[in-house]
């Protein structure tokens, strides 16, 4: 079990209540998600051809979050909607279960471990003989279980699942879409963890967030936005 030490706890404990004071009037609830996906991807841009009039599906949650990558949110974004179109709505018809090895539509994808990653998940799902909706729904139940002691239990499935040494994407989709424990750290959240001389270690994070009596994706998107710089 990975744990913050006394110390640790100390610093946490004012980090958050510093972020908690900054960002009290900021609306970074679960329940915000997918509108908030939806603005940004959207903007002021033709809107992306979305499987349902509000709201995104798990298998557009898993596609988007998977090709999040190591770029500005400028360059996420333009990523996303340049292979939103021909790769998840025409290519796998927008069903992870349709994603194989070597498909020609992967070309240009920023990294490769981004086509092995949804290759992956559609491998899963058809050994599995589940869909997307399914699988997520099979993580839900795991987080009910979560506890300091246990505090990443829909996480923990996923990167078991998927054999992953990396996993900031399978983390972001675990707080979006699951609603799971998870703190994803990027160079924003880590440049936070810093200045509070913190650890970069997800699961001694969420265990304290638990600690405290916090939910941890709400604390995690305090760090992303103190962080600050377009990571």
């Amino acid at each position: 079990m990975s744990s913050l030490t006394e110390n640790e706890m100390d610093r946490f404990r004012e980090a958050v209540r510093l972020l908690e004071d900054r960002y009290a009037d900021f609306r970074l609830e679960d329940e915000k998600t997918d509108q908030e996906l939806r603005t940004w991807l959207d903007g002021s841009d033709q809107p992306l051809d979305w499987a349902e009039p509000k709201g995104v599906t798990p298998d557009e949650w898993f596609f988007i979050s998977t090709l999040y990558g190591e770029m500005t949110l400028d360059g996420q974004r333009t990523h996303i909607r340049k292979y939103f179109p021909p790769l998840f709505v025409d290519a796998a018809k927008r069903d992870m279960r349709n994603f194989v090895p070597g498909m020609p539509d992967y070309q240009g994808l920023r990294s490769n471990w981004m086509s092995r990653r949804l290759a992956k998940m559609g491998e899963i799902l058809q050994n599995r003989n589940v869909t997307m909706a399914e699988y997520t729904e099979n993580l839900r139940e795991l987080s009910r279980s979560a506890s300091p002691a246990d505090p990443m239990p829909a996480l923990d499935a996923i990167i078991a699942d998927h054999q992953a040494s990396g996993w900031k994407t399978l983390s972001v989709f675990v707080r979006d879409c699951v609603g799971g424990n998870s703190f994803p750290i990027d160079s924003r959240v880590e440049r936070e963890l810093t200045k509070h001389d913190l650890p970069n270690d997800e699961r001694a994070l969420i265990s304290a967030c638990l600690e405290l009596g916090k939910n941890p994706r709400q604390i995690a998107r305090m760090f992303y936005q103190s962080g600050g710089g377009d990571d």
